[in-house]
């Protein structure tokens, strides 16, 4: 068994409880990167979350697009003015 497998078992989990809880807020973490390639028995594990976390980018990247074009038909929309009734009283 490999000296660093503890190590990279640790980032690998760190990585998945980051995937898993994408919608919660997480305290931030500096990534300190094991010592040494990751062993071959973590692999498929890695490549596994490697394409969990591109999915997610590419989903923030989305999301970001369609955020950016609300907001700027949001700043389209004219402000009113401040010398005309908003509502009109139709009772009184």
């Amino acid at each position: 068994m490999p000296d660093n497998l503890t190590e990279w078992l640790a980032v690998l989990e760190q990585f998945e409880r980051a995937l898993d809880a994408a919608d919660e807020t997480l305290e931030p973490r500096a990534f300190e990167p094991p010592s040494g390639p990751i062993p071959d028995e973590l692999r498929a594990r890695a490549e596994a979350v490697l394409t969990r976390q591109q999915l997610m980018i590419s989903g923030l990247t989305a999301s970001r697009a369609h955020v950016a074009r609300e907001i700027a038909a949001l700043r389209r929309v004219p402000s009113g003015r401040d010398d005309v009734p908003i509502y009109l009283d139709v009772e009184g």
